[in-house]
């Protein structure tokens, strides 16, 4: 992972932008170019081209998932709570920048080249890890479900916060991610709390 300069940053930002209103069709040097206001040359003076902007946007994603489970978790928090703050902090970023949820939840874009297809996997792999290492840990065990696999409670977490976004992106951004969000994780978390005794 390369750091980028302040024009790299904005090239990421507009692609980013022309993906989520257009589609990878709408990702060509010509409109990137010009909704940055250089000439093409200029963008190979930052990227060799648009499978590096790709994966400039892949590393930024990888970089925002690895902070969230190693900087931004308080650890003295219970287990269901650690992985509550992972929620509703990924819901509140897509809140923030819309075009990166239509980006990330589109196999559209990465499916077509086996070096971003392979680098979506990792990062999917490495956020269901995370989680699971939330739920096997020594309080994990004590508060999530143990009659159901870590794997498989990683899965239902990780597939109702891609539900919620889908819906969110397709209904136009007509309701309140966060909110709604919030009020689903109540019944994700009832889901997988371990039964009381």
């Amino acid at each position: 992972m390369e750091t980028l300069t302040p024009r790299g940053e904005q090239i990421v930002n507009v692609a980013i932008t022309l993906l989520s209103e257009g589609g990878i069709s709408a990702l060509t040097t010509k409109n990137l170019a010009e909704a940055v206001g250089v000439s093409e040359p200029a963008l190979y003076r930052h990227f060799k081209g648009k499978l590096d902007i790709l994966v400039a946007i892949l590393d930024r994603l990888e970089t925002n998932m690895s902070k969230l489970f190693e900087q931004d978790l308080n650890r003295e928090d219970s287990v269901l709570d650690q992985i509550q703050a992972v929620y509703k902090r990924v819901f509140h970023n897509f809140s923030a920048q819309p075009a990166m949820a239509s980006v990330v939840f589109s196999e559209e874009i990465f499916r077509h080249d086996p070096r971003l297809s392979e680098r979506v996997s990792h990062i999917m792999d490495t956020v269901q890890e995370n989680i699971m290492r939330l739920l096997r840990s020594k309080k994990g065990r004590v508060e999530c479900r143990r009659d159901v696999p870590a794997k498989d409670l990683a899965r239902v977490i990780m597939g109702s916060l891609r539900f919620i976004v889908t819906r969110w992106r397709l209904s136009e951004h007509q309701f309140d991610l966060e909110k709604e969000g919030a009020a689903f994780w109540q019944s994700i978390r009832l889901m997988i709390s371990a039964p009381r005794e």
